[in-house]
């Protein structure tokens, strides 16, 4: 419809500035024909277009020149803005395009998958995953990879995979025989109707685009080529967009996502659907006995490694200690020796009032 609607402004424009045209083609011609008439010999390319561009005004008259350009120029436009009609009823009018072309085309299906696994063997099964990959024909989107066995920091990864759909069934038995799948997800998405609208639009597109090439090599006025060319630039970046849409659609059909998250244990967690509530309580305690195990062993290796400082620490602790113990008997011992001393002085202080008493008396007497 756009290009329809622009094809017919242009063509109200060229017939409002028709006759201002005419005559200059008019004077333009006889100043070329006086050319060529004193020089007396031109190019038989040059002649040929003089001759036809004097002959047209001379047969016919103003108004027969002006009728004939009308009639070519409005054949032209008629042609590009039926086209434009046709495709855009083609897209929106007529026929239903999404029951005529959708029972003509196979179901586009999108595919995605979300699993959660779990693994002993962490670096085995990712050898696996990648050599499967290539087995199948599909690629790896994206990998993250943490946790440091080295290091004992348990190791898990995140990855994004396409597979070829068709094979993506049999990648999926792989990732169960060589797993434990904790959890696992399907979704579809249907986009035949999207897919089917894309294509017509490519087809609608590439018609238009055909019919403006060649009115542009049958153009000869600027203004109108200036136009067309305008126009047929639209049309090819409309082109290119839906073609870039389809090739992404085609790459999510043709090959399936699966979102896959590995995780590193020691010991594969137990699944199913429904335990029974003998189930419940063994496996309650299987988990609760493996936690002290696991309690255990760890603290049993914190210990191990930890050993020579904690024997570091015990000797500064027993050093210190004896440190005190002799700094505290050396202040007994002069706290004792201090009483001591003030014991005797105190002694000596009474003998020496009693001496002074019976010296007293001895007087009195």
């Amino acid at each position: 419809m756009k290009g329809g609607s622009i094809m017919r402004k242009t063509r109200e424009n060229g017939k409002i500035r028709n006759k201002k045209q005419i005559v200059l083609v008019t004077l333009l011609t006889l100043v070329m024909a006086f050319s060529l008439a004193g020089c007396g010999a031109a190019s038989k390319y040059a002649a040929a277009d003089t001759a036809a561009a004097v002959e047209a005004p001379q047969m016919n008259g103003s108004g027969a020149a002006d009728m004939d350009y009308d009639v070519k120029e409005d054949a032209a436009y008629d042609e590009v803005a039926e086209t434009a009609d046709a495709a855009d009823d083609g897209m929106t009018g007529g026929t239903d395009p999404g029951t005529s072309k959708a029972a003509q085309t196979s179901e586009k299906i999108i595919y995605t998958y979300n699993y959660s696994v779990e693994t002993k063997q962490f670096d085995t099964f990712m050898d696996t995953v990648q050599k499967r990959i290539n087995e199948y024909g599909g690629y790896l989107e994206s990998s993250e990879t943490n946790g440091n066995a080295n290091l004992n920091i348990t190791r898990y990864a995140n990855m994004v995979i396409r597979i070829p759909a068709d094979k993506m069934d049999q990648f999926l038995s792989m990732v169960k025989e060589n797993s434990n799948v904790t959890y696992s997800g399907c979704s579809t998405e249907n986009v035949t109707l999207s897919y089917v609208d894309l294509q017509s639009h490519i087809k609608s597109l590439k018609i238009e685009q055909e019919t403006l090439m060649d009115l542009l090599e049958r153009a000869t006025k600027l203004e109108d080529v200036l136009t067309l060319q305008a126009q047929l630039t639209d049309v090819r970046y409309q082109l290119e967009s839906y073609e870039s849409q389809l090739r992404v659609y085609d790459n999510r059909i043709d090959y399936a996502t699966l979102y896959l998250d590995i995780n590193e244990v020691e010991r594969e967690t137990k699944v199913a659907d429904k335990l029974s509530y003998g189930e419940e309580i063994s496996q309650g305690l299987s988990d609760t006995f493996y936690s002290i195990g696991q309690g255990l062993r760890s603290f049993s290796i914190w210990l191990i490694v930890n050993l020579p400082l904690l024997l570091l620490w015990a000797v500064i602790i027993v050093v210190i200690v004896w440190i005190v113990r002799k700094v505290l008997k050396g202040h007994e011992k002069w706290q004792e020796k201090r009483r001591e001393k003030k014991a005797q002085k105190r002694q000596q202080k009474k003998e020496q009032e009693q001496q002074k008493e019976q010296v007293t008396d001895d007087s009195a007497k």
